[in-house]
């Protein structure tokens, strides 16, 4: 479903008119805010999800920006349902995306992989405005790599040999992974900082991981 709000008559205020985009199961989920001016909402709502400073390259295109990436409020429909939400404000020179030239490339991963029956988050809502390009998403359950130390596994009377067979059990999910999106033909890097995990912390077991960050994911059509 696309919404606009109402147009301008100078040509200028025209150009920065949001142009949004919300999957149908989450119209009614989506705020007015959001649809009204979808980058305020982004950088007013947003909370970073990772620390630290912009990394740039030697031709001074942006590499890393902890600021891209941000959880936002809870979206709720008339009836209380909820849904957890992240978003993400397109970096259109960064890998596939800038490859590609579509700034909507990392959605239509998502879109692509909820047809495949793969994990990932859900695609909700994709916004341009302003030349500027933001996607939401769903936020995944669980914990990701920079929370790890929320776990508190050393205080849960974890050995440094638990906390190794951990990792090792979730590097082996990940390959399980791996090998489910590689004969999907979806190609990406696959590292653990870009999962989320469900962890059983009691029974010392890795329950899912699910993937993350898909801006340099590349779909191999098949014959």
């Amino acid at each position: 479903m696309e919404k606009f709000p109402s147009s301008r008559n100078n040509i200028l205020e025209r150009a920065s008119v949001p142009k949004v985009e919300v999957e149908p199961e989450f119209v009614e989920f989506a705020p007015q805010e959001f649809i009204d001016n979808p980058l305020e909402y982004f950088e007013r709502e947003g909370k970073n999800v990772k620390s630290g400073e912009i990394k740039y390259d030697e031709a001074g295109i942006v590499r890393e920006d902890p600021t891209a990436v941000k959880d936002l409020p809870t979206w709720r429909n008339a009836v209380g349902a909820e849904i957890k939400t992240v978003g993400r404000r397109v970096n259109t020179a960064k890998g596939a995306v800038g490859e590609s030239g579509d700034p909507f490339h990392e959605y239509k991963i998502l879109e692509r992989l909820a047809r495949l029956g793969l994990p990932a988050a859900k695609p909700i809502a994709k916004a341009e405005q302003a030349g500027m390009h933001v996607i939401v998403m769903e936020r995944i359950p669980g914990v990701r790599w920079s929370e790890r130390d929320s776990l508190r596994l050393k205080e849960s009377g974890y050995s440094d040999d638990d906390i190794a067979a951990l990792m090792t059990e979730a590097e082996h999910k990940m390959s399980e992974l791996e090998a489910r999106f590689d004969e999907a033909g979806v190609i990406r890097g696959w590292k653990l900082k870009d999962m989320v995990f469900e962890v059983d912390v009691p029974n010392k077991k890795i329950l899912s991981i699910v993937p993350t960050d898909w801006e340099r994911t590349k779909i191999l059509e098949k014959e």
